[in-house]
């Protein structure tokens, strides 16, 4: 059987600078659980309604549910009855799974083509879910499903180079909840605080400090943000530019594979981006 493909995301529940006069207090994780709880269904178009459902625990705090849409299709069956053969309306409902770690937001989102021709478009649809979900609306929240991408490679080139000349990182509003303290937390903050949705820093020398510059893109791939270098691979060679921009990290688990098992299998690979 084909291995069963899962792509990194986080969800991010980003409150506004100016919360409601009566705002709860209500955490990143309680509105996802919430939401869930809730089991969302939008019609983002005629005859396209998408769905969340067959929520499910494995831990407290981590499961999995189904994202899918349901549509009308025209199916061909024989009617024993009559003996003819029939076109008749009949409801589909392909589907994914997607497991979750709510302490975290994060997200491993099957890939299924019957469902979307690519994971990004799931994404897009379980943040349109959640963003339809009354705990959002009422407090006025926004909610984003970021990418994390692998930042492997990106670190060993600048481990590997002679001095690394920049360094740009991206961030967003308030959610990163294992966020670093250095860059991500107080910057998301100031995000916040100017009422915006996203921005970036830029820092330029003759030598950034290694250690700082990965330590920062760990954090910043991990909270589903992107990073980008321009490095000196050896002295007196030109300048070159580096990003983990692109893909979500992917998790291949054997299609056999028990839902504990997928679940490790996906705190995993986040931990190895965020560590």
């Amino acid at each position: 059987m084909r291995p069963s493909e899962y792509h990194l995301y986080r969800i991010k529940f980003i409150k506004p600078a100016q919360v409601q006069l009566f705002d709860p207090g209500i955490t990143p994780q309680e509105l996802f659980e919430r939401g869930l709880g809730k089991r969302p269904s939008l019609e983002l178009r005629y005859n396209n309604v998408w769905h969340i459902g067959n929520v499910e625990h494995i831990t407290p705090d981590a499961g999995r549910f189904a994202v899918g849409r349901i549509t009308k299709t025209t199916v061909e069956k024989y009617d024993e009855q009559t003996g003819d053969f029939q076109e008749m309306l009949d409801d589909t409902g392909p589907y994914t799974f997607v497991y979750f770690d709510s302490s975290l937001g994060v997200l491993g989102i099957g890939r299924k083509t019957r469902v979307a021709n690519d994971v990004q478009a799931i994404a897009g649809k379980i943040e349109r879910l959640m963003q339809s979900t009354a705990d959002v609306v009422e407090n006025s929240i926004k909610v984003r499903v970021d990418k994390i991408r692998d930042p492997e490679t990106f670190v060993q080139k600048i481990l590997g180079a002679y001095a690394v000349r920049r360094f740009k990182a991206n961030f967003t509003g308030p959610n990163p909840i294992d966020a670093d303290e250095l860059f991500q937390r107080p910057m998301s903050y100031y995000c916040q605080e100017m009422k915006g949705d996203q921005g970036s820093v830029s820092v330029a020398g003759k030598s950034l400090d290694e250690e700082t510059v990965i330590a920062v893109a760990r954090s910043t791939a991990a909270t589903g943000n992107a990073a980008s270098a321009v490095i000196q691979e050896e002295r007196g060679k030109p300048f070159v530019a580096i990003s983990f921009q692109g893909d979500a990290r992917k998790v291949v688990v054997d299609s056999e594979a028990g839902k504990e098992a997928t679940l490790t299998a996906i705190k995993n690979a986040y931990r190895e981006v965020r560590e």
